[in-house]
């Protein structure tokens, strides 16, 4: 029977019930066997048009789904899958007289088969696919880690342009694995961005460098004012190689605390298995909140 009642269907079934009975006490019997209870199903036989003129069977079709929406949804799907039910199983459309139109209700019972078999077909295709989904072994963190840290090993040897490009994807595939959603790098007017994340209700733009230097104050600086710029950001800036002692100095003197700093070796250490970014994350926004430290250290034990 089918999974999903549409528009369709109900036109079907009004076209095609309306149309296998010639006479309207046939109609109305039908309609008692497939749930309809009988004060409604006498109301609507003694309802008539605009002139005066006793329903047509279509029209009564109508009447009565206009009634079985009033009935509640569950109403509704029963008498309607023993419509549907009476017309897939009738075999032997043979018109009653010269003016039945029987073959519009074995059209439309045809229809009706058809719809019923594509959703059979349907839900056939999203078992199988829930049944493939659940024999595949599910993969753990300690898996997934192995993969990025083969990615990180790799680009260790790159160019120092290469090494940007190959950091953003790592750092993609790690929160991912992490469970903490990721923006990929995006820009807007007259900024790039090199991603972000959400953690514990917070966005947190992030800022990527594979420098062959430390990174110094200006670059620092530029990332503070995208950060300033946003409505209620924070922002993680990762310098593989580490910070100049001139921004561990001045960073945050004279400004709200709005970015943690992290370096190579913070990073490493979550690739490495010594603690997960969540942990990081802790640590290094208690250190921020209680002691104004934006650059935290490698060991969470220091916390």
């Amino acid at each position: 029977m089918f999974d999903v009642f549409t528009e369709q269907i109900e036109v079907l079934i009004k076209d095609g019930v309306s149309n296998l009975y010639w006479y309207k006490g046939d109609l109305q019997k039908a309609w008692l066997r497939s749930g309809v209870s009988q004060p409604l199903t006498r109301q609507i036989s003694l309802e008539r048009d605009a002139d005066g003129k006793p329903l047509s069977k279509r029209k009564q079709m109508d009447r009565l789904y206009e009634e079985l929406r009033t009935a509640g949804l569950n109403k509704r799907l029963e008498v309607s899958r023993n419509f549907v039910r009476t017309l897939i199983e009738h075999r032997n459309f043979v018109p009653q007289d010269p003016r039945h139109r029987i073959e519009i209700a074995e059209r439309a019972a045809l229809k009706l088969r058809e719809i019923i078999r594509s959703q059979e077909q349907e839900r056939e295709e999203k078992e199988r696919i829930k049944r493939q989904a659940a024999a595949v072994p599910k993969r753990t963190y300690q898996q997934d880690l192995e993969e990025v840290r083969r990615a990180f090993e790799k680009a260790l040897s790159l160019s120092p342009q290469q090494k940007g490009y190959a950091l953003e994807r790592i750092f993609v595939d790690l929160m991912r694995i992490s469970g903490i959603p990721v923006e990929e790098p995006f820009r807007i007017v007259g900024e790039q961005l090199d991603g972000a994340i959400k953690y514990d209700g917070h966005y947190y733009l992030v800022e990527l460098k594979w420098f062959a230097e430390c990174v110094e104050p200006k670059h620092i600086g530029s990332f503070y004012f995208k950060v300033d710029g946003k409505l209620g950001a924070r922002g993680v800036t990762i310098a593989m190689n580490g910070y100049s002692a001139s921004v561990l100095e001045s960073v945050s003197k004279g400004r709200e605390l709005k970015i943690l700093l992290f370096d190579g070796n913070h990073l490493a250490n979550v690739i490495y298995g010594q603690y997960t970014f969540q942990q990081l994350l802790d640590h290094a926004i208690k250190c921020a909140s209680l002691r104004g430290q934006l650059y935290c250290s490698h060991s969470l034990a220091q916390s």
